[in-house]
């Protein structure tokens, strides 16, 4: 590895001399609030630092810490903005379970957290008078106040930028997720002294922000997968299609007994209403006939088992498995109509192609990476929505797995590109006094002596940091 290369992963990673990076690798955020605290927890407050440097934008450096009182007035903002938005789109998502109930709820609990907890702290507050605790806000509260510190400091220019941005994310079908991530990373940056300039809302380069600690620079660029990152079957024409085939699935429960259908994709689940509407015909000739049916956009086959017991979907933990066993599900999505005690119908939506996943987010990862100028040395941040235990995360990234397959995807003609960081949703966790805070784990692929080296050493590590 040239000298370059060597000073640039040094700068990046802060490797010791065996290249571990798992005590000091900078890469995840994790700010969140004290219920009990009386005083700023933690390390002394760094206060914000704001200096104009040579290209004329604002680096930063907001603290990190926060007390419980700075929480309300991050809500009252986020709601003075975004308020009215989202207790409408919420609002859209319980009209959508409440008219088909096919749509399991916690699917727009899953994909829209923040939204969700943003909505339900609102009616909390406005109903008595104060906000809501617990794990289900952590996450929430600690975007907000971050958000918020970040926008006070950021120039007039960005400050429309972000705000529009922030609009912009209730209208994306991954809603605030991604937007959220970006503000995590460089609230945790900054935690660790780094100066943090938005060198894409401030309109002067393509990347999410510049990290600058002493004479060290890195771009960082930030990206967020989805559960339809790579798949046949997107859920969004799922809960379409569900819509659809409602009628069928009433009919059926008016039998007694478990009813099983299985509806095979040729390719993928195509997003027309024409072509959706077919579909479910298919399975309304499925469903009438208690029999198999098929044409050039599905194949649907029904089996009835008669059973007296099964797991409830919306009440037993194990309900899922227990039919995705039945159906033989794996890579799929089930939907189900229940009249307890009575009937259920579980319907699983599959396609004969399989996922390309992996291809998908290295193309997400490469275009990434192609945000950066090429002049400094660049960190990519990715963000995995499916929790992995720590032995499997270790098990990904020290073989040849598909985080490898998408590192490679990057390095092999992105020679700027230092670090590939993979992250894992967060966890609340309480301490001894009190105090919460979010922990998550994150796998690192670094590019190490060039390109016949670059899965010599990859590792992760539980980072924990509080506010």
């Amino acid at each position: 590895m040239s000298p370059l290369r060597r000073s640039r992963f040094h700068t990046v990673c802060k490797t010791s001399a065996q290249n571990s990076v798992i005590e000091n690798v900078d890469v995840f955020l994790c700010v969140i609030y004290a219920h009990k605290c009386p005083v700023i927890y933690g390390y002394t407050s760094v206060l914000t630092e704001v200096r104009r440097c040579r290209y004329g934008l604002t680096p930063m450096r907001i603290s990190t810490d926060a007390r419980e009182s700075e929480i309300e007035p991050a809500v009252n903002w986020i709601s003075g903005l975004i308020g009215a938005a989202v207790d409408k789109r919420v609002l859209a998502f319980d009209q959508s379970e409440h008219k088909n109930p096919l749509v399991i709820t916690s699917h727009f609990r899953d994909n829209f957290p923040l939204e969700c907890a943003l909505a339900k702290a609102r009616k909390y507050k406005k109903k008595t008078g104060r906000l809501p605790k617990g794990d289900e806000f952590d996450l929430l509260y600690s975007f907000l106040v971050s958000a918020q510190r970040i926008r006070a400091e950021l120039p007039q220019a960005a400050i429309s930028r972000f705000e529009g941005a922030l609009r912009g994310a209730l209208k994306d079908s991954s809603g605030l997720r991604p937007f959220a991530y970006e503000v995590g990373i460089a609230a945790h940056l900054m935690q660790k002294n780094w100066d943090v300039e938005f060198a894409d809302l401030c309109g002067t380069a393509r990347f999410d922000f510049l990290a600058r600690q002493d004479n060290i620079e890195i771009e960082v660029e930030c990206k967020t997968t989805s559960g339809d990152t790579g798949r046949k079957i997107h859920r969004q024409e799922v809960y379409r299609l569900a819509n659809l085939i409602l009628p069928t699935t009433q009919q059926l429960a008016d039998t007694a007994g478990c009813h099983l259908v299985r509806v095979i994709i040729p390719n993928r689940l195509a997003p027309t209403d024409r072509e959706l509407a077919e579909i479910a015909s298919i399975v309304a000739s499925a469903g009438s006939e208690k029999c198999a049916a098929s044409g050039d956009l599905a194949q649907v086959e029904y089996r009835y088992e008669n059973i007296s017991a099964w797991p409830e979907p919306n009440r037993d933990r194990d309900a899922r498995e227990f039919f995705k066993k039945r159906l033989d599900a794996k890579n799929s999505h089930v939907v189900f109509y229940s009249r307890p005690g009575h009937s259920i119908v579980a319907v699983m939506i599959a396609s004969a192609k399989a996922d390309s996943v992996v291809d998908a987010i290295a193309t997400q990862a490469r275009a990434a990476a192609n945000q950066s100028s090429g002049n400094r040395p660049a960190l990519i941040a990715m963000h995995l929505i499916d929790q992995i235990s720590r032995p499997a995360l270790e098990v990904l990234v020290k073989t040849q797995s598909g985080l490898q397959a998408i590192a490679h995807a990057v390095f092999k003609d992105r020679l700027h590109v230092d670090s590939i960081v993979f992250t894992l949703p967060q966890l609340a966790q309480i301490e001894a006094d009190g105090a919460r805070l979010l922990t998550g784990d994150v796998g690192i692929i670094f590019d190490l002596w060039g390109f016949e080296s670059r899965w010599r050493l990859l590792s992760s590590g539980r980072i924990d940091y509080q506010r």
